[in-house]
């Protein structure tokens, strides 16, 4: 499917009624706690940690990790992991083209690269997060190989086929991706 193809699917599977889609995740536990997609959501939010400086906070969740961008070793289960990793993978994308930063959108593809070699969209999550990132990365990353938008097929077909379809937070995460694919 080409990008407009994309945005239609997303927007009628996300959001069928046509209302007015709010700019951050129904989940307000993306929006607390210390986690790295949380703090990452909150930058989205423009809500910085209390006085700590953005540059800081992305430097805090990031680090000079490679590869993924939350460490595996933190969580107690790798389906937690891949769940929170997806969801800081989106924040992630959107900071990138809000603050226009290459650097952050580099390190979002890097981090698209590492999934795509080390994770499978099939067995972590059953919402679709990130999925307009794998998208958008298939030729800057994958050199137009197919690679990502299948792994985004996959992350749809994975809450298409589960009772993740009808949870408001993947029915979220399909329109701000088809937001996101707009925006691009």
């Amino acid at each position: 499917m080409n990008r407009n193809d994309w945005i239609t699917h997303l927007e009628r599977l996300g959001n069928p009624a046509g209302e007015p889609v709010p700019a951050l995740p129904p989940d307000r536990t993306l929006l607390e706690g210390t986690r790295g997609e949380q703090r990452l959501w909150r930058l989205c939010a423009g809500d910085a940690d209390s006085a700590a400086d953005p540059a800081d906070v992305l430097e805090a969740v990031l680090g000079d990790r490679r590869g993924s961008l939350l460490a595996p070793d933190a969580f107690l289960a790798i389906e937690v992991w891949a769940e929170c990793e997806l969801a800081a993978v989106h924040a992630l994308h959107r900071l990138a083209r809000e603050r226009r930063a290459p650097h952050l959108l580099d390190r979002t593809h890097e981090a698209i690269r590492w999934h795509l070699e080390h994770t499978q969209p099939d067995n972590s999550t059953h919402r679709p997060w990130a999925l307009h990132a794998f998208l958008l990365a298939d030729e800057p990353v994958c050199r137009g190989s197919g690679d990502a938008a299948f792994y985004a097929e996959t992350l749809l077909h994975n809450m298409s086929a589960t009772q993740a379809r009808n949870e408001p937070l993947s029915r979220w995460i399909l329109a701000d991706a088809a937001r996101e694919l707009r925006l691009a």
